[in-house]
């Protein structure tokens, strides 16, 4: 029997930012292209310069409406305003598509419309319940907003004004989908609670090495990446720099660290944002200058070359829904330390392929992340556990196959 080629439209909130989610989207419209189906990326704004720059010009990621130019302030949260608000009207443009993809809100909300109007199914892929409207507790201690200015924009303060019609089109169109992949079994847990559904849960994963590298490998010489060079051993760290990431934990754990192994460094990838300069600052304080290097953004083959030479990956949120980096790291046999907490603390399996720490306790990070540098045995043995249990369960292959499967079988309902 001849597989089912779909014409699938993927739409997603917003490509301004080097982020998980913004890869993973673009991992999915690659992975499904690869398997024969036609794919074509949507979202109210775009910024090739600011999101994955040596990613991004390989698709054609058009948006939903003309891009209001860059030099007025605030333009990209008041594109995606816009764009909700005139969702109705360009629902015919994909009246052609046989299913929408609709990753994360308000990609959801403009597939509904389109469902409404011109009968096309919709799956909705979601990381996370919107956040604007139900926040963790760390985004009520931090901000949901990434900057002072951006929590006084116009936009910001709209979306407060219409709270209620806002959830209402939220619960509106996340039901209405006619199916609910939640990324991981913890989001789906969420989700269901959230929204009274029954969501499926379709984690995310990542490529693996061929082969796992030995771990005293990791411990000396110098990593070169570009112009770029690192030496060994070192920490990583790979989060967006936003404060619900709490990167403090790592440089409190790495001054614990170098107490007794002073040759150890850390690695901070990532676009900076203000964020960043808190913890520059913290480092200073902490009399750590020359201890951390910021590597800025670090390009897919580079990155993947930091987690498989790292001595240990440090996943620092602590409230996190899936934890990408995690994923990341074990298919690159790199061990984890990070919270048993949400997300990650459902993929680390503790004392196998890493360590959860007691939440919140900086104290515990810290001795997880010593009690795996001052063991190379163990250190070994939770690399070669990390990789062989991510290649096993956090494959992308696995992902676009899963995926495939859900959508083929909401369209096959349709006809």
């Amino acid at each position: 029997m001849t597989k089912k080629q779909l014409k699938i439209a993927i739409f997603h909130l917003a490509f301004i930012y080097s982020g998980g989610g913004e890869k993973l989207v673009l991992q999915q419209a690659g992975g499904l292209s690869k398997l024969g189906h036609h794919v074509e990326i949507f979202t109210p704004v775009v910024n090739e310069k600011k999101c994955f720059p040596d990613l991004t010009g390989k698709y054609n990621i058009k948006t939903f409406l003309p891009q209001i130019p860059f030099i007025v302030p605030e333009h990209e949260s008041f594109q995606i305003l816009l764009t909700c608000v005139l969702a109705p009207f360009i629902a015919y443009r994909f009246k052609d598509f046989d299913i929408i993809f609709a990753a994360n809100q308000p990609s959801p909300w403009i597939a509904w419309w389109v469902k409404k109007i011109v009968k096309v199914p919709y799956v909705s892929y979601l990381a996370q319940p919107t956040r604007f409207l139900h926040p963790r507790k760390i985004d009520n201690e931090t901000g949901l907003y990434f900057s002072k200015k951006a929590s006084d924009s116009l936009t910001a303060l709209l979306m407060d004004k219409f709270k209620n019609l806002i959830s209402w089109a939220d619960s509106k169109s996340i039901s209405g989908s006619d199916l609910v992949l939640a990324n991981g079994d913890y989001v789906k847990k969420l989700l269901d609670s959230v929204y009274k559904i029954n969501s499926v849960s379709c984690p995310a994963g990542a490529n693996p090495s061929h082969k796992v590298i030995s771990y005293a490998s990791r411990l000396r010489g110098k990593l070169k990446l570009g112009k770029k060079t690192v030496s060994k051993p070192y920490i990583l760290i790979t989060n967006r720099h936003f404060a619900q990431k709490r990167f403090e934990y790592g440089i409190f754990a790495l001054s614990f660290v170098l107490q007794k192994h002073p040759d150890y460094i850390l690695v901070i990838t990532g676009q900076e944002t203000d964020y960043t300069n808190e913890i520059k600052l913290l480092v200073r304080r902490l009399n750590l200058k020359g201890k951390v290097e910021f590597l800025g953004y670090v390009n897919e083959r580079h990155i993947n070359m930091l987690y498989k030479n790292s001595a240990l990956y440090l996943y620092t949120a602590p409230e996190e829904d899936f934890g990408m980096g995690v994923v990341e790291a074990l298919v690159e046999g790199s061990p984890v330390v990070t919270w048993d907490n949400a997300g990650p603390g459902k993929i680390v399996q503790n004392g196998k392929d890493g360590f959860l720490a007691k939440p919140f306790e900086a104290s515990d990070f810290s001795e997880k992340v010593l009690k795996i540098v001052r063991s190379k045995k163990l250190a070994q043995s939770l690399s070669a556990n990390a990789y062989n249990f991510g290649k096993q369960k956090y494959t992308l292959d696995k992902h676009y196959k899963d995926l495939e499967t859900h959508l083929i079988s909401i369209t096959c309902n349709k006809y």
